[in-house]
């Protein structure tokens, strides 16, 4: 093996070939629970101030925003890993995935929380 095949093994690591794997759905994970949770502590940061929730609420709140769009980047990037490997079509399927899963999670807490009370 020459040097300059050592210095590209090096330079270029070979992609797996099985799609996307854990460490990868889990940065996933943690930047969409970063970016939701970010926008979630503002936004109750906001009602705190006005009166409209408790700080123990507010951060329960955002918790449980940031957990939710933590499972939905997870959820979005692999669905869009499996069917195309990059470009348009790919955010397009994340963007979808994402917001079924959060719509749909959104969904089943609401009517937990209704039949619970």
């Amino acid at each position: 093996m020459s040097d300059h095949d050592l210095l590209r093994m090096s330079t270029y690591p070979r992609a797996s070939s099985g799609g996307t794997d854990c460490a990868t759905l889990v940065k996933l994970a943690t930047l969409g629970a970063v970016v939701g949770g970010s926008v979630a502590a503002a936004a109750n940061l906001q009602r705190v101030q006005v009166g409209d929730l408790t700080a123990t609420h507010a951060v329960a709140e955002t918790g449980k925003t940031a957990l939710t769009a933590a499972v939905a980047t997870a959820i979005g990037g692999a669905a869009a890993s499996s069917i195309a490997e990059q470009g348009l079509m790919r955010l397009g399927i994340m963007f979808a995935a994402g917001t079924l899963t959060l719509y749909g999670l959104q969904r089943w807490s609401q009517a937990r929380t209704d039949t619970d009370e």
